[in-house]
């Protein structure tokens, strides 16, 4: 068996035609990709945000008062603090030219009069705009809790400064969130699905009524398992191959995907859609008696309407189908494996991901079985 996969993987790789639409193709696609597409990841990224804190007391001049004088407001903005925003002290001078300079987006005023100044009206005006109103509304809560029930005061506070206990925090688990994602995962899921071609053009070949090889095969003592095992085994780990290089390329050279030390979950589920494709590819090479070129346009045709709902040629397309038939994505492959793919590169949602990888294994069993069921009811009556 072993020896007839060994044969059947250099057949494969000396099919020029195959070898182009199942790798160059992709590579040439991603290179085409990169290059007007490339350049649109990123825009979607938030920011960071530099704003500056300029004390009631800070003098024009004097650094230190402003580094000195800092109040609860302050202390707020600090607890604040994130990787997208940064808050520095600085005096109403300095402030005011870091802003003409759009070194920073805004200026927070401390004191008994609090107050926001920004530059330009864009969206940092609202974001920033809330920091302010959310802290003079809650300080205004507390006032009116002191004022009215000082014995709860206690609890008001704990309240306040404990509200993430009534949060749940969901990260991104990726450096990109952009929509320009969906045509490089589905490029990638494009490609899985071109592992058809390999099953099919395998299964044709191992046939004795359709390939001299496989009147051989069939007149010899290789037993019929043995060489329909071999054949899958070929077709998937060429696709399989295939798929990594593709990977690498995108991930090393272009830059358009970032693998983010997700690599042993990423190359799961392209093991899986591959096999799935493989089983697809073998399904339709030993269905009916229609000719090589008839198969080979069926495999075009379910690859390439996978693709398209996958969001190859459109983005959008497999959200539209997830809001009013999401049984579809569930059926098609292309859309579990871009699903899969997202799952851990942007989001950290595991739940969705074995979902994706759970399926793909099971329509892959399925598809696998017919296939073997219907090459083992052929029946040759002479060789």
């Amino acid at each position: 068996m072993f020896l007839i996969m060994k044969r059947q993987l250099l057949v494969n790789l000396r099919e020029k035609s195959n070898i182009f639409w199942t790798l160059l193709f992709p590579l040439l696609l991603a290179t085409l990709f990169h290059f007007t597409l490339g350049s649109l990841l990123g825009r979607n990224e938030m920011e960071t945000l530099s704003v500056a804190y300029v004390s009631e007391n800070a003098a024009e001049t004097d650094s230190e008062a402003a580094r000195s004088g800092t109040d609860d407001f302050f202390e707020y903005l600090e607890n604040l603090n994130q990787t997208w925003l940064k808050v520095r002290t600085m005096t109403d001078g300095e402030a005011r030219t870091a802003l003409e300079n759009d070194t920073i987006q805004g200026i927070f005023y401390g004191g008994s009069k609090k107050r926001l100044v920004i530059g330009e009206n864009t969206v940092h005006t609202s974001i920033l705009s809330q920091f302010l109103d959310i802290y003079e509304k809650n300080e205004a809560l507390i006032t009116r809790i002191a004022q009215e029930h000082p014995e709860h005061l206690s609890d008001a506070l704990s309240a306040l400064e404990n509200y993430r206990s009534c949060t749940r925090t969901v990260t991104f688990g990726g450096k990109s969130m952009d929509y320009v994602q969906n045509y490089f995962f589905a490029l990638i899921a494009m490609t899985c699905l071109y592992g058809s071609f390999m099953g099919m053009y395998n299964t044709v070949g191992v046939q004795a009524n359709t390939s001299a090889l496989g009147a051989r095969l069939a007149a010899g003592c290789v037993k019929r398992y043995k060489s329909i095992t071999a054949s899958l085994l070929s077709a998937w780990l060429t696709s399989f191959l295939e798929v990594v290089l593709l990977l690498l390329y995108m991930d090393v050279i272009l830059g358009d995907i970032h693998l983010s030390g997700q690599t042993g979950k990423i190359l799961a589920v392209c093991a899986a859609a591959t096999f799935y494709s493989s089983g697809l590819g073998m399904l339709i090479g030993t269905a009916g008696r229609w000719s090589e070129s008839m198969k080979n346009a069926i495999v075009i045709s379910i690859s390439m309407a996978c693709s398209f709902a996958a969001d190859l040629m459109l983005s959008g397309v497999k959200g539209f189908i997830e809001k009013h038939a999401p049984l579809i994505n569930r059926l098609n492959p292309g859309a579990l494996t871009t699903d899969a793919f997202y799952s851990v590169l942007v989001y950290n949602d595991t739940e969705k991901y074995f979902r994706s990888l759970i399926l793909l294994i099971i329509y892959s069993s399925l598809l696998f079985g017919a296939a073997v069921l219907f090459m083992r009811r052929m029946r040759y009556e002479s060789l």
